[in-house]
């Protein structure tokens, strides 16, 4: 049941991600990337875990270079054969994923920016659809911030949810981050 409202709701975002222009798009990703970066270097996270993104997602690989730039460890993902995430440490200078580190690596950053195509308040967050990184996120350790970087207008009421999907405790919008846990 939630499976198939999951992709109505998949193909109703990704068609209006498409829609935007790419002004808008370009003004977007500056933003989030401003907003990522601000509060990464305040709150002094030493390796952060982010992805490159598809041309439609918020996501920059200005972002990956800023942090770098910063001292900021960055690994992004490699995505494996069983579609799980492997991780590799971001070459700013090639723009280039380095050796892999492992599937558990995960397990060693300050902070991960994800990938959605929304989040809903609660956390829940709607990627994809691969499950890549809802197993990804099962590494990580409780308590370290798991951060969605969106569109205005992506942060949602309420999302369809199945027991494997794991929550998002931020999101990265144009207008700033957005901390889930703090009511």
């Amino acid at each position: 049941m939630h499976s198939a409202a999951k992709a109505t709701r998949r193909r109703e975002l990704t068609a209006a991600r498409l829609a935007r222009p790419a002004a808008a798009v370009e003004s977007a990703r500056r933003a989030v990337c401003a907003a990522a970066l601000e509060h990464c270097t305040a709150a002094g996270w030493r390796c952060v875990a982010a992805y490159l993104p598809l041309p439609s997602e918020p996501g920059s690989a200005a972002l990956l270079a800023a942090l770098t730039r910063s001292g900021t460890r960055v690994l992004v993902p490699v995505l494996r054969a069983d579609r799980d995430l492997d991780w590799a440490g971001w070459d700013a200078a090639t723009q280039q994923a380095g050796s892999l580190l492992g599937v558990d690596s995960i397990g060693n950053v300050d902070a991960l920016l994800v990938p959605a195509l929304a989040v809903a308040r609660d956390g829940t967050r709607l990627g994809r659809g691969g499950g890549s990184y809802d197993r990804a996120l099962r590494r990580v350790p409780a308590g370290v911030p798991v951060a969605a970087l969106l569109y205005e207008g992506e942060l949602v009421e309420q999302l369809p949810s199945e027991d494997w999907d794991v929550p998002v405790t931020a999101v990265v919008t144009p207008a700033g981050w957005l901390d889930l846990t703090q009511g």
